[in-house]
């Protein structure tokens, strides 16, 4: 049932954007440290940075489809550390005409509550960790540690890339490639897939991601680069949501692995919003 769910999750998401790490742990993708590892596969982890610092990205998808057309979508993120803990991701969606629209998640290891909102939107949803096990999953979640997991009916190699300097940065790469041998999963042909991935090699920051590139022939490509970064800590509201937002706060036993969807009113505000820019 919840990998039925989880599923439906990321279906939902890939329809906008492919966002890195959203992704179930199917054969030789990148996904997050949270995201358990069943018997007979094989996970390759890259831990997080434990320094304060904000990383903003650029997220390219591209997707081709059999009768040739291409799909290209582009979005955008920036993920924060302070010293006091929190953590913050926040992604910003461009779909068509509509205005951009920004998802953030706040993990708050001091007050143990996990803050997700909207923008543009009004409602805040302020989500207290009631139990041990909830705490530790938000932080996991939150945390910048990928994966990469290999099915056990496939292969997995790795390949050093070297170090190479990205946006001032000096990385060390590495290059996974999983081979799904024919019959596997119904191909009639080895299915090969390719993750890529830069982390920084600076010290606190280590393991912070700078590049990631992941190629899967029944997905598309997906490149994350890294495109500005600073080690200084981020300004307090960073971590808040906007003056004027309605905070709703309740008790939760699970952490959020995505931001609360906006409610019908929320959606009907900025529905009006976008009518009366647009005149």
């Amino acid at each position: 049932m919840r990998d039925h769910i989880r599923e439906s999750i990321i279906d939902r998401a890939i329809t906008l954007i492919a966002v890195a790490g959203l992704a179930l742990p199917v054969s030789g993708q990148v996904v997050r440290s949270h995201t358990p590892v069943t018997s007979g596969t094989t996970e390759t982890k890259v831990r997080a940075a434990k320094t304060p610092y904000t990383a903003e990205y650029k997220i390219t998808h591209v997707q081709a489809l059999a009768d040739g057309t291409t799909i290209t979508r582009e979005s955008t993120e920036v993920k924060a550390l302070d010293s006091q803990g929190r953590r913050m991701t926040a992604t910003t969606i461009t779909s068509g005409d509509r205005a951009p629209q920004t998802h953030v998640m706040v993990y708050d290891p001091v007050t143990r509550t996990q803050t997700t909102w909207h923008s543009p939107g009004k409602i805040a949803h302020v989500f207290k960790m009631s139990t041990p096990e909830a705490e530790h999953t938000c932080s996991r979640i939150m945390r910048d540690d990928v994966s990469v997991i290999s099915g056990s009916k496939s292969k997995m190699t790795s390949e050093n890339l070297g170090t190479e300097s990205i946006q001032g940065v000096e990385a060390r790469g590495r290059r996974y490639t999983t081979t799904i041998p024919a019959g596997a999963a119904g191909n009639d042909a080895p299915l090969v897939s390719t993750s890529e991935m830069w982390t920084a090699l600076t010290v606190g920051l280590n393991g912070v991601l700078v590049r990631e590139i992941r190629d899967d022939p029944r997905s598309g490509k997906t490149t994350r680069e890294l495109t500005s970064l600073s080690q200084s800590d981020p300004d307090p509201t960073t971590f808040q949501p906007p003056e004027g937002y309605e905070i709703v706060t309740k008790d939760s036993s699970a952490c959020e692995d995505e931001p609360t969807p906006r409610s019908s009113s929320e959606a009907a505000a900025e529905a009006t919003a976008e009518a009366t820019t647009s005149k």
